[in-house]
C-alpha cells in the first residue's frame, strides 16, 4: 500500500465527521468536558477559555459517570479480572486453578504499575461526553505496558462487516526533533524529510504533520516475528513528502476503540451528554432567571422621577442618595421584586437531576437515595438498579475492557512473565476472562439466579403437591454448587479437590455409622442378657467393655 492510498484513505475518513460530527462533539465538550473543548476552534495554548456556560451540572455528572464507573468496574487494590478456564471442572483442578490465580495476579500488578488508572480514567470521560473513547497499549520497557487516552477529535475509525472497529487513523503533528526521535536518520532520509537536518543546524525546529494508518493485514503469516506480517498492519505518513516513513505491525490491535452506544447507520457512539443536550440547554436558561430573581430579591430596583431632581444614586452600604426635596414626587423608590425564586430554583433542580440521572449518577452513589435500609436490601436494591447499565457494561467489556486484558496476556507470554503451563492444560489451552467489579457482577446476577429461582418455585409447588419435590432429584448439588461458585467468580482454590470430598463424606458416613452403634449397644446388650444371662467374651459388646452379667 502506497502513501498516496493512505492519505486518501484517511481523508475518506476524516470526512464523515466533518460537519455533523464535529458540531456535537464540540458542543458535548463545551458542556461537560472543558479541558478538551476545542474541538473544531483553534485556540492557542494556555488561552483562557472564555465562558460558554452558566451551570457546571454537566461537568459533575461526566465526573461522577467517570469515577464511579471505574471504581466499580475497576476497583483499585483488588483483582478486579481474573483468568481462568472456560469449564469449572478444569478449574476444579488444583493444578490449573492455582496457574489461572498466579496469572492473575501478574497481570493485576502490571496494571497497577502502569499508568492504567489516569488514562482509564481519561477514556471514562470521554465516553460520557463524546460516546467514543480510544486507549492506545503499548509495550513499554519500564513498566511493561503504557497506556495513552485519545479524545475522538483525534481519531478516525472504521468497522469490519461485524460492525467491529478494525480499523483506526490519525493525524498527529511533530516536531524536527521528535521525528529523528521516532524514525530515525534513516528512515528520515529515505521520506523525502531531508530539510529537517538543514533546520535543525539552523537552529529551527518546524512542526511536521503525519498521518498512521492501523488496519487488518490481509497476507498476514501466522506466527511470524517480522513487523511487516503481523495480522495488524501499521503504516506512518508524511503529509508533507507524501512518503511512508515507517512500516510495522501488531499481533494485536494498539487502539481499544469503545462506544457507549450506536445509532442506525452511524460508526461512532452517541453519548449521555449528547441525549441530555436540549435539557442543559434549558437550564441555562432557567438558571440565569433564577439567578436574576435572587439579584432582584437582594438589589430590587430603584424608581426615581425623569427630571433630574436625583443624582448620587449608588447600591453601596452607607451611600448618600440625594432627591429634591422641594419636588414630594421625585423622592426615589425601590421597586417591589416581582421574581420567584424559589420556582426557579425547583425548576433548576428538576432539570439538574434529569441531566444526573441521564448519566447514571443515581447507581454510583446508593446513599443519598436508600436510606433507613438495612445492609442486606441496600445490596439487593444496588445490584437491580446497576442492572440497567447491563447492556452498555456488556458492550464496553467486549469492545474495551477484554482486548485489552487479551492483549496483556500476550504480551506477558511474550516476555515469559506467566507460570508453567501444567500439564493440564496441555490438551485444552485456552482461557477466559472473568471480571469481578461491583458493575460486572451485578450483570452476571442472572446466571446464578436462575437454578435458584427454579428449585424456589418448585420448593413453593410443594406445599401444595408433595410429589413436585421428586423433580428436585434431577439436581445434582455438588455441580450445581461448582457452577454457582464459578459464576460468582469464587476462587477456585478454595474448593477441595472432588475425591477429597469423597473420602471426607465416606469417613464422616463411618463415623456416624459408629456412633449409631454405639448408642444401640446398651440396648443390644439388655436384649442379649435377657436372652442369654451373658454376653460372649468374643462379641463386639465384650470388646467394648459391656457386660452382661453382674
Amino acid at each position: 500500500m502506497d502513501a498516496n492510498s493512505l492519505i486518501k484513505k484517511y481523508q475518506s475518513m476524516d470526512s464523515t465527521v466533518r460537519g455533523n460530527w464535529m458540531n456535537l462533539w464540540q458542543e458535548c465538550a463545551d458542556w461537560c468536558y472543558q479541558t478538551n473543548d476545542n474541538i473544531n476552534r483553534i485556540r492557542v495554548a494556555g488561552q483562557e477559555k472564555p465562558p460558554q456556560r452558566m451551570i457546571d451540572t454537566c461537568i459533575e455528572a461526566n465526573y461522577s459517570f467517570a469515577s464511579g464507573f471505574f471504581s466499580h468496574m475497576f476497583p483499585p487494590n483488588t483483582v478486579w479480572a481474573k483468568f481462568r478456564h472456560p469449564s469449572p471442572m478444569m478449574m476444579a483442578n488444583k493444578n490449573v486453578a492455582n496457574y489461572f490465580e498466579e496469572v492473575s495476579r501478574i497481570a493485576h500488578k502490571v496494571i497497577i504499575e502502569s499508568n492504567f488508572a489516569q488514562e482509564e480514567f481519561q477514556s471514562l470521560l470521554s465516553l460520557g461526553c463524546f460516546g467514543t473513547n480510544c486507549l492506545m497499549m503499548e509495550e513499554d520497557d519500564r513498566n511493561v505496558v503504557r497506556f495513552r487516552n485519545y479524545i475522538v477529535d483525534d481519531i478516525r475509525i472504521a468497522e469490519n462487516h461485524l460492525h467491529e472497529v478494525d480499523t483506526v487513523a490519525r493525524e498527529y503533528t511533530l516536531t524536527g526533533r521528535q521525528v529523528l526521535q521516532k524514525f530515525g536518520e534513516e528512515a528520515v532520509k529515505e521520506a523525502r524529510l531531508d530539510k529537517i537536518f538543514k533546520e535543525m543546524e539552523m537552529g529551527k525546529d518546524n512542526k511536521y504533520k503525519f498521518i498512521q494508518y492501523i488496519a487488518p493485514r490481509e497476507d498476514f503469516k501466522y506466527g511470524s516475528l517480522k513487523a511487516t506480517e503481523k495480522p495488524f498492519a501499521s503504516y506512518h505518513v508524511s503529509k508533507e513528502s507524501k512518503e511512508i516513513i515507517k512500516e510495522s505491525g501488531f499481533d494485536y490491535n494498539p487502539f481499544k476503540v469503545s462506544r457507549f452506544m450506536v445509532g442506525n447507520e452511524e460508526i461512532y457512539g452517541r453519548s449521555p451528554m449528547s441525549m441530555v443536550l436540549g435539557t442543559a440547554r434549558r437550564t441555562n436558561v432557567v438558571y440565569r432567571s433564577l439567578m436574576i430573581a435572587s439579584e432582584q430579591q437582594a438589589n430590587p430596583q430603584w424608581l426615581i422621577p425623569d427630571d433630574d431632581s436625583v443624582s448620587g444614586m449608588s447600591n453601596r452600604a452607607g451611600s448618600f442618595i440625594k432627591w429634591r426635596a422641594t419636588n414630594p414626587n421625585g423622592k426615589p423608590e425601590r421597586l417591589a421584586p416581582n421574581g420567584n425564586p424559589a420556582l426557579a430554583k425547583d425548576m433548576y433542580d428538576m432539570h439538574e437531576m434529569q441531566i444526573k440521572k441521564a448519566f447514571f449518577n443515581h447507581l454510583f452513589r446508593p446513599l443519598d437515595q436508600y436510606r433507613n435500609m438495612t445492609a442486606t436490601e441496600v445490596n439487593e436494591r444496588m445490584t437491580t438498579d446497576l442492572m440497567t447499565l447491563t447492556p452498555f457494561v456488556a458492550r464496553y467489556i467486549e469492545e474495551h475492557v477484554t482486548p485489552v486484558m487479551n492483549h496483556l496476556f500476550y504480551i506477558l507470554q511474550k516476555r515469559k512473565m506467566l507460570p508453567p503451563v501444567p500439564q493440564e492444560l496441555s490438551q485444552s489451552a485456552e482461557y477466559e476472562v472473568d471480571y469481578v467489579g461491583r458493575l460486572s457482577l451485578a450483570t452476571k446476577s442472572f446466571e446464578t439466579m436462575g437454578a435458584v429461582n427454579t428449585m424456589r418455585v418448585f420448593g413453593e409447588l410443594a406445599q401444595m403437591n408433595p410429589q413436585a419435590l421428586q423433580s428436585l432429584e434431577n439436581v445434582d448439588y455438588d455441580k450445581l454448587f461448582q457452577e454457582i461458585w464459578f459464576a460468582n467468580s469464587s476462587s477456585m482454590n478454595a474448593l477441595k479437590d472432588p475425591a477429597e470430598v469423597e473420602e471426607d463424606r465416606e469417613a464422616k458416613a463411618e463415623a456416624a455409622e459408629r456412633q449409631q452403634m454405639m448408642q444401640a449397644m446398651p440396648a443390644m446388650a439388655d436384649a442379649a442378657q435377657k436372652v442369654s444371662g451373658a454376653v460372649d467374651p468374643n462379641s463386639i459388646l465384650a470388646q467394648e467393655g459391656i457386660s452382661g452379667g453382674e
